[in-house]
């Protein structure tokens, strides 16, 4: 496997869509990721140019092809699909990357990854666009036969304490990081506050068990940097887990208590929703589904 050739970005696309070109080579019957049309070659041009900003602004060195890591491929779709707010354009610029990568590495590029890291991002954000209820949908079943104490305890600490904030309080992945890395901001007592979930809204202050408080405060004073999102969700999938499994599995546990406090299945909903930073019962009800 080869590197793209040039020394500076701009060449280097512009090898990477010479590599890519096919004007005019027949598609039917290959499974051939190369550019066939000058839509698409406007298109992938602009996803090198995207890119390329990204790595300009991070100040990355390098071959493109080399930068296209796990990590900072992570770093950039969230940087880069912050601003597109509907779901299917999202995915459309997921799947696009997916087929420019799968088009260089047919190509004899080396790129670090696999298709199925894409389709694990369109999963993650498919999952956040049926909670602001921009779109509906089954629910994706949860398959693995751990309970998240159990993975809990066979993480390394520091992917331990990710796990076990969401455990404990129903954050989203992005959440519980911004919770440890600014846990001054967010720690009273045995209290987390003025958590900011998507959409600007406020979570209720959640109250922890001393075991996490103990966990968080020694996190914090060995001043830890966390790993990456992505590394976090590869090690949730050694368990046949997903990024939004843990916060399903809050949901369906509290849902429980109420309704073994006496409220009924509507109350009950009513108040898991509203801790899991919601106003819609049916997302309660999504989350229960994925149980059924």
């Amino acid at each position: 496997m080869a590197n793209l050739k040039g020394g500076s970005f701009e060449k280097q696309i512009r090898d990477a869509n010479f590599r890519l070109a096919a004007f005019g080579e027949k598609r039917n019957g290959t499974n051939s990721n190369r550019t066939h049309s000058d839509a698409l070659r406007i298109k992938r041009d602009g996803y090198f140019k995207d890119f390329k900003d990204f790595a300009e602004e991070q100040q990355l060195e390098g071959k493109l092809n080399e930068l296209m890591t796990e990590d900072q491929m992570s770093d950039f779709l969230e940087q880069r699909l912050e601003s597109i707010n509907s779901f299917s354009a999202q995915e459309d610029y997921i799947r696009g990357w997916s087929g420019l990568v799968q088009g260089l590495q047919q190509s004899n590029i080396s790129i670090d990854l696999d298709v199925s890291y894409f389709t694990e991002q369109v999963s993650i954000y498919k999952e956040e666009a049926i909670e602001r209820g921009e779109i509906f949908g089954e629910p994706k079943m949860i398959t693995t036969t751990y309970h998240p104490t159990e993975v809990i305890n066979e993480l390394n600490s520091t992917l331990g304490v990710i796990a076990q904030v969401q455990y404990e309080t129903g954050f989203r992945v992005s959440e519980a990081y911004d919770v440890i890395n600014e846990l001054k901001k967010h720690l009273d007592s045995l209290k987390l506050h003025s958590v900011k979930g998507k959409g600007g809204q406020m979570y209720s202050a959640k109250i922890i068990s001393l075991e996490l408080k103990i966990m968080l405060l020694k996190l914090n004073a060995q001043n830890i940097q966390l790993p990456h999102k992505s590394t976090y969700y590869r090690h949730l999938q050694k368990f046949g887990m997903a990024s939004h499994d843990i916060r399903a599995f809050y949901t369906k546990e509290l849902y429980e208590e109420k309704r073994e406090e006496g409220f009924s299945h509507i109350e009950a909903c009513k108040l898991v929703s509203k801790e899991i930073n919601h106003h819609r019962t049916q997302i309660t009800e999504y989350y229960l589904a994925k149980f059924s």
